[in-house]
């Protein structure tokens, strides 16, 4: 804003005098230069403007002038303006939330009220959400308590248009972390280091809405296995061990974890199965029973299940979703048939789920992934450049249907026929010689996904006999177990 020409006898500004009205700092530097003009303009030369208006996002300003032929006088007056005088949307959603003495006026953001600061607060990333914590003691507070908490996991299940998704990715050789934008450029959002005993590259591990579950007790090989079960949540950087689980794990057929979240309860769940080796006497028949135990975060407790006839050979311990309130395993029956294990956690009933009758049973070994509320099964053909893609529509343990998405033939022989990760958008991640793709189930289309990844890994991936580099999951942001001491 250009200086104002004043009179040469302007030597004070008046106010208001029960209370000094002071300007942000912009506008009283622009009052210094008023008075710094004194001496230098002339009323002669120039028109004295008889009211000014200065407008901030918060105040509304206005300086008046008045003149005679002895002196000029300006005056400062200040008009409240409320928070929501703003044309933002998310603000105006939250105008008839504020208390009666603050629609009068808002002069700082200490103004607001806590449930409207918490609306406001969990607009932001987690990493942001975190620093805010520094501000003051209330919003340190707010930011752990379980209603913040719990209306920032609520905000993160719903699908907003504005708010980024991740794709977390895992080093299969060096255990290094990276979480990093579902875009074009793939940029990193942050690097999350494991803590002290959870950083075993050969623990079995699962990742849903946020929480990453860590455990060894399903390599009882390794030297230092514990039978410990631990959530972790990366980006605040706290985990929880769970109490010891009610099923021994000693003497075992087969042997099974699993871990999700619930979004009808907003409970996250660990299913442990066990299959005991019994020791029957002559002629007892082998009833195939299991024993499962179900852990819930908000009661902090297991529960025990026992169930018969589940007639599975083995499980794939590492090949897991869960989805829906439901987890699924690869697994192989009796007759040696591959087969998906399913236990449903709202009726704890566990099952076999046949493949579609059109999948070989000499396929190579099948791979599960999430593909929007489904379940993705990829299998390909031994000696063949092509795998299938089928999709689980799952909705009860009795009702649910398999449909063919394609078959996708990438066309390309430096391209790995191997699924490395789905992007939130439900493509498949492959790999091409350095650079990572997505396939576009839609045009049958192979793109770009990931350039340079070079950098990563020290060998060409597409090469034969080098096992996947990473483990690529959708990831969502969460501040559960914030406030775990």
């Amino acid at each position: 804003m250009p200086p104002i020409p004043i009179d040469d006898q302007l030597n004070t500004i008046t106010s208001k005098k029960k209370k000094k009205l002071r300007l942000p700092g912009f506008f009283q530097a622009q009052l210094r230069k008023l008075k710094s003009s004194k001496g230098k303009l002339s009323s002669k030369n120039y028109q004295i403007p008889n009211k000014i208006s200065i407008t901030s996002p918060w105040i509304n300003y206005q300086i008046t002038t008045s003149s005679n032929s002895n002196s000029s006088t300006c005056q400062v007056s200040k008009n409240k303006m409320t928070l929501f005088d703003n044309d933002s949307p998310v603000l105006k959603k939250h105008r008839n939330m504020m208390l009666p003495e603050c629609k009068l006026g808002l002069r700082s953001i200490n103004d607001l009220t806590e449930d409207l600061l918490a609306e406001i607060l969990k607009l932001l990333p987690v990493k942001y959400i975190l620093r805010c914590r520094c501000v003051q003691k209330s919003w340190y507070y707010l930011v752990k308590s379980d209603m913040f908490i719990t209306l920032e996991l609520n905000y993160q299940k719903m699908n907003h248009s504005l708010h980024p998704k991740y794709l977390f990715f895992e080093n299969a050789y060096t255990g290094a972390l990276t979480l990093r934008y579902d875009d074009v450029h793939c940029q990193e959002y942050c690097t999350p280091k494991y803590p002290l005993g959870l950083s075993d590259k050969f623990a079995w591990r699962a990742l849903s809405y946020g929480l990453i579950c860590v455990s060894t007790m399903l390599t009882p090989l390794l030297r230092f296995a514990t039978q410990k079960i631990y959530l972790w949540n990366p980006l605040v950087q706290k985990y929880k061990t769970l109490p010891d689980s009610p099923i021994s794990n000693t003497e075992t057929q087969w042997k099974a974890l699993a871990f999700g979240f619930v979004p009808e309860i907003n409970d996250y769940i660990v299913v442990h199965i066990v299959k005991p080796c019994l020791h029957l006497g002559h002629g007892k028949p082998d009833p195939h029973s299991v024993v499962i135990g179900v852990y819930s975060l908000n009661t902090n407790s297991w529960r025990k299940i026992c169930q018969d006839k589940v007639f599975v050979r083995r499980v794939d311990r590492f090949d897991i979703v869960f989805i829906n309130g439901a987890a699924f395993w690869t697994g192989v029956s009796l007759n040696k048939h591959k087969i998906i294990l399913c236990y449903d956690t709202k009726t704890d009933i566990l099952r076999e789920i046949s493949l579609p009758k059109w999948v070989s049973h000499s396929a190579g070994i099948p791979i599960l992934h999430v593909f929007g509320q489904s379940i993705a099964y990829f299998v390909w053909e031994y000696g063949y450049d092509y795998f299938d893609m089928w999709i689980l529509k799952y909705v009860s343990v009795n009702e649910f249907s398999w449909e063919k998405k394609m078959s996708i033939s990438p066309n390309y022989k430096d391209i790995r026929v191997e699924v490395l990760g789905v992007r939130n958008n439900g493509e498949p991640i492959l790999a091409r010689s350095y650079n990572l793709i997505s396939y576009n189930l839609d045009n049958h289309m192979a793109k770009d996904f990931l350039h340079s990844w070079n950098s990563w890994i020290p060998y060409p991936y597409y090469e034969e006999g080098f096992a996947p580099p990473f483990f690529i999951r959708p990831f969502v942001e969460s501040l559960v177990l914030l406030n775990v001491d």
